[in-house]
């Protein structure tokens, strides 16, 4: 065995060795035990007698993974299926509750290039009398964001690195002043939870938003939303499903309606949280993460972006530097220098099985523990 093949790679037997798959920033193949979980979930359909623990249990469970490996508390975690459903709970809050929110602020800032699901719904808050703001992205964008905040910025919605290249923002340096303003942060961490360190609440931010079915290992449809305790007490939900109240556990007396909540982060849920199959992925996904720990997915990309790198004509190409403080080793760049050749390499690289994401004419790639040495030799011989 190679010094690049990673032992946990044996837990995704699925993976087709004729395809170099270099492309979790995208959506990450799932390990055997995830898989099993959804198909045996899958197979209760056929006799769908679930119970209250199905309903509850899971959920539960799932929060308490997501506290360990994204940060905070177990409590703090509700269940949304999609960081745009985090975002649309806290646009609608500023739509009726502004002035009890963010007083009289009415600016949004963000940095231009970020993910639409953390700006599509800012956007749309200009009905309400808000201004979204993008600083340009690229080198120098952490100061450029502090440069405009103001008395007047109400939210500072940012991603901690680039998902299309992996520059990294400094998140504490941004959470801090922004907090030193009186704004509120809304920091989506698809593409940095379930590999970089969990964000400690010391942190500052006030909410963190993300999609489960990339690092996370979790299937589609799967995402949270983590506020703090008090954003908890002074938001209202943008759903009232029927799971979220207390007393919902008793069947026979869910006519009663009550107000209470059944937890502060259930009351955040998304409607059909329970939902079964991919929930059951979702977990077992978290679990085999747990045990392997976000710290050997980062030092094992790490370790094949710098072979890759290595491994590239330097006269050809140019590759993100993963020595680089503001940079993520585990989603990076490669662009050709020919700018004219990017369609034939593109063809080139599709056509030898390795799969990375097109962006801005050149290739994202984004390795995890299944990726190894013959991964490397296939994608350097098509990189040739």
């Amino acid at each position: 065995m190679s010094a690049l093949d990673h032992p946990a790679a044996a837990s995704f037997p699925g993976l087709d060795p004729a395809v170099a798959f270099l492309n979790a920033a995208y959506m990450t193949p799932k390990p055997a035990a995830a898989l099993a979980a959804l198909h045996a979930s899958v197979d209760r359909l056929a006799l769908p007698d679930f119970g209250l623990d199905d309903f509850y249990g899971p959920p539960e469970r799932v929060r308490a993974l997501l506290a360990r490996l994204v940060g905070g508390a177990a409590e703090q975690y509700s269940l949304t299926g999609a960081v745009s459903f985090g975002v649309a709970t806290l646009a609608w809050n500023l739509r009726v509750h502004a002035d009890a929110l963010v007083g009289r602020r009415r600016r949004v800032l963000g940095v231009d290039g970020q993910f639409p699901s953390n700006v599509q719904g800012w956007k749309r808050l200009h009905e309400a009398g808000f201004a979204f703001e993008l600083v340009p992205g690229g080198a120098g964008a952490t100061e450029r964001l502090l440069a405009r905040l103001g008395e007047d910025v109400a939210f500072v919605a940012v991603e901690p690195l680039s998902w299309t290249d992996g520059r990294r923002l400094d998140l504490a340096a941004v959470c801090g002043a922004a907090r030193e303003h009186g704004a509120l942060t809304c920091v989506d961490v698809t593409q940095s939870a379930g590999v970089d360190a969990p964000l400690d609440d010391a942190l500052g931010c006030d909410v963190v938003v993300g999609a489960g079915y990339k690092w996370l290992l979790g299937p589609y449809g799967t995402g949270f939303l983590r506020l703090t305790p008090d954003l908890q007490r002074r938001l209202e939900p943008l759903e009232a499903s029927w799971k979220n109240f207390e007393n919902s556990q008793d069947f026979n007396r869910l006519t009663e309606y009550r107000e209470g909540p059944y937890s502060a982060a259930a009351r955040f849920d998304h409607g059909q949280s329970s939902a079964f199959a991919r929930l059951a992925g979702w977990e077992a996904g978290l679990a085999w993460l747990d045990a392997l720990g976000p710290q050997a997915v980062r030092a094992h990309a790490r370790a094949f972006g710098a072979a890759l790198a290595a491994g590239l004509d330097p006269a050809r190409y140019e590759a993100s530097d993963l020595a680089a403080s503001d940079q993520a080793a585990h989603l990076f760049r490669v662009a050709p220098r020919d700018a004219a050749s990017f369609a034939a390499t593109s063809a080139r690289l599709a056509a030898a099985g390795v799969r990375v994401s097109q962006r801005a004419g050149g290739w994202r790639v984004s390795p995890h523990v299944y990726n190894g040495a013959a991964d490397l030799a296939r994608a350097l011989e098509a990189f040739a």
